[in-house]
């Protein structure tokens, strides 16, 4: 109970428990604590990915609890995806104790340092007994949530915690010499409900930018807090939080600036001395091959992971940084010109789209969110941010975005969706390919008993479509047995096998009725949209090659 209550006094608010019973000392304690809320995931992946939404969604981690053998490594890939975002994330697994490690005994590996390469910091904890000093179980609570956040002089991530247990394993009235809380008494005596230690992160700095132009990727919310309404040029990534009128649409501009035969004409409207790029690496490949053409980039809001894939960038401030804007800093005209004009091109071209495909099925849901204040669209790592990015299709104001693009993993898209509807109590549109759906059905279980609305809107073109884009679709006997995969599947029976509202529309009139008819619905809905690839495919060149058309006439 020492633990889980000051994991509650440093501001845990949300627990995911998976079944166990080497852990069954941590479940039992996070569920009988009281406010913390808790969360059942029959599976550590699933569950894992559920964690990592509710800290995307909260800023704040939240803990996983798991048994241990298998267990643990099935929480691997939100450990990941929790590094390279810099997410923070606890994981608390059971374990043998140390008489019961490498001998044999059932569902014993070695697991205290199983997860050591993608966490942030990892301790194996010996068994509770009250020889323990009480104030080492706290401040070991207490170090890895600072290294959870990133307030301990490193990136936020994953902190693994293994706690080794004997039996027995459930609550049991024991003698316990409670003189090992003595030491403690500041803590126990605490009305307040204080932690026993505080970490102070990193002071940010500020930073005045004079004639940089911004290139935004997701960045700390200070940092973001601080260009809002920015007075200079901005390009954001869909990720960012700051995609918006004035700011989307890079990939448009730079498509017309360079492929085929380009638009010199733009190109040098587009010219700029100094690049200062913000946060994670965003989506776009043309954006980031055009920052790679500069000398002239600094880095804000990179370390650890790096975000430096040309090796180009001249400086490096890891720390959360707040921009001033210079006295002198104004729009670049050439770029405001630009992305004015793609946009507001590439908009209508998608308004005169007639069919439900893959693009115009994310412009209509973003339009019906649009009726309400605020919620999270949440875009799946494959072709669906591409889209959002690609065509300036980012949220209405007041919605935030998510995703999973520190890996970019295609793995836990639901529940990390879930995650972020029970961290925020606001509506959460999600994004997902059917490959992606196939990969997490099992979270459907979890998005079940979601009481806000959440509504998952799965995108079947029957494979992988983003491999059509890549050298090895030109080969026929593999591409598409091994890379795009068919699988002839419809969502909408396994939603209903899972107990999900669901719907399967097949134009854009009815698809926008039952955006709207699931936002206002509390609980999961899975809408799927069955499309033909080619023929989404064909609409993201219409909508592309008028926005290079209208570019066209505006520099000559």
């Amino acid at each position: 109970m020492l633990a889980v209550e000051e994991c509650f006094r440093l501001g845990v608010r949300h627990a995911v428990i998976c079944p166990g019973s080497r852990s069954a000392p941590l479940a039992i304690a996070f569920a009988r604590h009281g406010k913390i809320q808790t969360h059942v995931a029959h599976d550590e992946r699933a569950g894992a990915f559920m964690a990592l939404g509710v800290a995307k969604s909260s800023g704040l981690p939240a803990v996983l609890v798991m048994t241990s053998g298998t267990a643990v490594a099935n929480a691997l890939p939100s450990v990941v995806e929790a590094r390279m975002s810099r997410t923070p994330l606890l994981v608390f697994s059971g374990d043998r104790p140390a008489e019961l490690r490498d001998c044999g005994a059932n569902q014993a590996i070695s697991q205290a340092a199983l997860l050591a390469g993608a966490t942030r910091w990892c301790c194996d904890l010996p068994c509770p007994t009250d020889q323990i000093a009480a104030e080492y179980v706290l401040s070991t609570v207490d170090e890895a949530f600072a290294r959870a956040c990133g307030n301990a002089g490193a990136q936020a991530g994953a902190v693994h915690l293994n706690w080794q247990f004997r039996e027995p394993l459930a609550p049991e009235i024991a003698p316990w010499n409670l003189d090992c809380l003595k030491s403690i008494a500041r803590w126990t005596k605490d009305k307040s409900r204080a932690p026993w230690r505080t970490t102070r992160p990193a002071v940010e700095s500020s930073v005045a930018l004079t004639d940089a132009l911004v290139i935004a990727g997701r960045c700390s919310p200070i940092t973001r807090e601080s260009l809002f309404k920015w007075r200079g040029t901005m390009l954001a990534d869909v990720t960012s939080g700051l995609a918006t009128n004035g700011t989307a649409g890079a990939d448009l501009v730079l498509r017309a600036a360079h492929d085929g035969q380009g638009n010199a004409a733009l190109r040098e409207a587009l010219r700029v001395q100094t690049v200062v790029v913000v946060g994670d690496a965003v989506v776009s490949k043309r954006l980031n091959a055009w920052i790679n053409q500069h000398d002239a980039v600094t880095l804000f809001g990179a370390g650890d992971p790096r975000v430096d894939p040309s090796h180009r960038a001249s400086s490096s401030y890891c720390a959360p940084v707040v921009f001033e804007a210079g006295a002198r800093l104004r729009p670049h005209v050439g770029w405001k010109r630009a992305l004015s004009c793609a946009t507001r091109a590439a908009s209508k071209a998608v308004q005169q789209e007639r069919a439900l495909v893959e693009p115009t099925a994310i412009a209509d849901a973003t339009a019906a969110c649009g009726e309400l204040d605020h919620g999270t669209l949440f875009y799946g790592s494959s072709m669906p941010i591409r889209d959002a990015d690609f065509l300036a299709l980012h949220p209405p104001a007041g919605w935030q975005a998510g995703s999973n693009r520190g890996a970019s993993g295609i793995d836990g898209l639901f529940a990390t969706a879930v995650g972020h509807a029970l961290a925020s109590g606001q509506p959460v549109v999600a994004f997902v390919g059917d490959v992606s759906a196939l990969h997490d059905l099992n979270s459907l279980q979890l998005a079940s008993h979601v009481n806000t609305p959440l509504v998952l809107i799965v995108l079947n073109n029957d494979g992988g479509g983003i491999f059509r884009y890549l050298p090895v679709a030109k080969h026929a006997d593999v591409f598409k047995t091994f890379f795009t995969t068919p699988h002839g599947r419809e969502f909408t029976p396994i939603a209903k096998a899972f107990g999900l509202a669901h719907e399967s529309p097949s134009t854009r009139a009815a698809f926008s009725k039952c955006v709207s008819k699931a936002l206002g619905r509390k609980g999961a809905t899975l809408i799927e949209v069955r499309c033909d690839a080619q023929a989404s495919e064909a609409a993201r060149a219409r909508i592309a090659n008028a926005s290079t058309a209208a570019l066209a006439k505006e520099f000559r």
